[in-house]
């Protein structure tokens, strides 16, 4: 039997070919920065502020170890689910081009679905969320290939998780507007450029099956010393060790603070500030036109952060092995208290010096990425894959991994944070 075919028109086979989808996607959008005031399903209530319907996030007071911070609180599990099939031979991707109000660019792609439960459940008011079904209602023409939990920004989200889906559709179909099916060669082109893939596309590719095999029509990487890697045999020494370091991971203790009651924050007629610089950003108001979006327009609060974040994950190789340095490192907002992180994390907004062992490494890929463009306000990161032989300066607190190694850990449930799985996708281009 021949495989079932998709129109050309909803296919994409080259990055060239997904800008075309973007484009349509920034058609009609429009984002601007307003008062407090005019964000009227907004409010500060029971110490929080919070939407009307109750749903979506809220921002939040806490006070823990470290001290009193601002996180964003979301206690539902979103859903980013991504529908694949094998087309011509080949597994394709369905993404969907993503306007949202703090992305860089506007638009960039994300997974078929990425959506909280307040937004499947249309507590918004607007339309319906396009292909959700296929994650929360039962289809037995669609086949589930992996399904994890993942968490999400530490230093950010208080204890946020989020439900990644990759499933098999046996029958393609052709994409609704601003959907498109995009090939393994196109995803390998898109990996490579900033601002392009959001954050949360970019962690479920690394979730998903990759292949040693460059011609099995799966997604491979393009360099024979990454798929080597990939191909290799796990230690299980080194997973043993990463594995008893994680069990003696400690969940946060934290208690929630009104907002109004933080020695640091106060309130403006933009939205929320800190007094001294600490966290590094502040909480303001956006309305937002989009034409492609289940609401043609709204008002929310994102996160302004005040200077750009830096992403480092160091790579060498080893007895003609790729490996990948990885940290266990603790972020106040993680239900699991600590996760495997690239080799150097600096938040958006934070501050801090740049580790020395990264000035005499040879960057190898590099991008610049946007947090999630519906809760952040252009909060961008310079993520880079480095190169190095030295020594570097916190290897007492981290591994060095294969790369068979390192999928093991990125397919498991809350173990790898969104950093390290966004980063992690650039191995499928680096040549």
């Amino acid at each position: 039997m021949s495989e079932p075919s998709v129109s050309p028109s909803g296919m994409a086979g080259s990055s060239a070919a997904l800008e075309l989808v973007l484009d349509r996607a920034r058609s009609d959008f429009a984002v601007q920065q307003v008062r407090a005031a005019e964000a009227e399903d907004w409010s500060l209530r029971d110490g929080a502020l919070q939407h009307r319907s109750g749903g979506f996030f809220s921002a939040v007071g806490i006070r823990d170890a470290a001290g009193e911070a601002v996180m964003l609180y979301q206690p539902q599990a979103a859903i980013t689910g991504v529908i694949t099939a094998r087309i011509g031979g080949e597994r394709h991707f369905l993404l969907q081009a993503r306007a949202e109000p703090g992305c860089v660019g506007s638009a960039q792609f994300g997974p078929t679905v990425q959506s909280t439960p307040a937004n499947f459940m249309r507590l918004h008011g607007g339309g319906a969320t396009p292909l959700v079904d296929a994650f929360i209602g039962f289809d037995p023409s669609i086949s589930i290939l992996g399904d994890t939990t993942q968490i999400d920004l530490g230093e950010r989200y208080l204890c946020k998780s989020k439900r990644s889906i990759i499933a098999e559709m046996q029958t393609p179909t052709a994409p609704p507007p601003a959907f498109t099916w995009a090939s393994p060669k196109a995803i390998r082109d898109s990996v490579a450029k900033s601002a392009f893939l959001n954050t949360d596309l970019r962690s479920i590719i690394a979730v998903s099956d990759w292949s040693a095999d460059p011609d099995c029509g799966e997604l491979s990487p393009v360099s024979e010393v990454v798929r080597k890697s990939l191909s290799s045999p796990a230690r299980a020494d080194v997973i043993g060790d990463v594995v008893t370091r994680l069990s003696d991971r400690v969940s946060p203790k934290a208690i929630f603070v009104p907002l109004n009651a933080l020695e640091n924050w106060s309130e403006t007629e933009w939205g929320w500030s800190e007094g001294t610089s600490k966290q590094g950003f502040a909480i303001d108001f956006f309305k937002v036109s989009a034409s492609y979006r289940e609401k043609a327009t709204w008002t929310q609060p994102l996160v302004n952060s005040a200077s750009d974040g830096h992403v480092v994950l160091a790579c060498r190789e080893r007895a003609g092995l790729l490996e990948m340095f990885v940290r266990v490192a603790p972020e106040r907002g993680l239900v699991t208290g600590a996760a495997l992180a690239p080799s150097h994390v600096q938040y958006p907004g934070a501050s801090g010096d740049v580790p020395a062992w990264l000035a005499q490494a040879k960057v190898w890929a590099s991008s610049r990425e946007s947090d999630e463009g519906g809760r952040f306000f252009r909060d961008t990161s310079l993520y880079e894959m480095v190169r190095t032989d030295d020594v570097v300066s916190d290897e007492g607190s981290g591994f060095w991994l294969r790369l068979s190694e390192l999928k093991l850990f990125l397919h498991m449930s809350n173990v790898c944070t969104i950093q390290l799985r966004g980063i992690a996708s650039h191995l499928l281009a680096v040549a």
